[in-house]
């Protein structure tokens, strides 16, 4: 099985999906997770954990957890109080067809379904590499990272940033997702500072 479709589908059978669930709720994650766009983030992951001796199946677990912490921010980033988008990867913004709360509902469940599955992988791990794993989630996803990027985002438009404000957005944004696509594999594979 090629790697974009061994992941689409880990995606899916890894998804805070079940049987009775709230029909809205269900919707947006559904559609989150069945629509997944390139999966750049998650095949990095994937390549990473595999070329650092990680099982396959761990590695796609891995893989999708950073896919959800990167589709729930989308879900959030398009949002009318972040980024007010109508349209995500060719389709209506799941918060104008099933209400802002669901969506904000959705992204919790994502993140939450994403930390669990890193849960289940960590004790599979020496002791010494589960703390350094969870700085780095927390240094790539924080107010460091991510969160922080995201908060600065806000504040885009009220002002007039430099293009070096504008790289700085980015590189928490976008680079904090990224880094921990290359990170979080190595440090918990015990690779060395300079392959780190």
């Amino acid at each position: 099985m090629k790697t974009h479709a061994l992941l689409v589908r880990a995606l899916r059978d890894n998804a805070p999906l079940f049987a009775g669930g709230e029909p809205r709720l269900h919707a947006v994650i559904e559609q989150a997770v069945t629509h997944p766009g390139r999966l750049v983030r998650a095949q990095l992951v994937y390549a990473a954990a595999v070329r650092h001796g990680l099982p396959e199946s761990g590695a796609a677990r891995l893989a999708s957890a950073v896919e959800y912490y990167h589709v729930a921010s989308l879900l959030l980033d398009d949002l009318p109080c972040m980024d007010d988008a109508t349209e995500r990867r060719g389709r209506i913004c799941p918060h104008l067809v099933h209400g802002e709360a669901t969506v904000i509902l959705a992204a919790l469940a994502l993140i939450n379904r994403a930390y669990t599955l890193i849960g289940f992988l960590l004790p599979e791990f020496p002791p010494a590499l589960r703390l350094p794993a969870q700085a780095c989630l927390d240094s790539c996803l924080g107010p460091a990272g991510l969160l922080g990027g995201q908060a600065a985002d806000l504040r885009y438009a009220e002002s007039k940033p430099s293009a070096r404000a504008v790289l700085a957005i980015a590189l928490r944004k976008t680079g904090g997702l990224v880094s921990l696509s290359v990170l979080l594999p190595a440090v918990l594979a015990g690779a060395d500072r300079r392959d780190v």
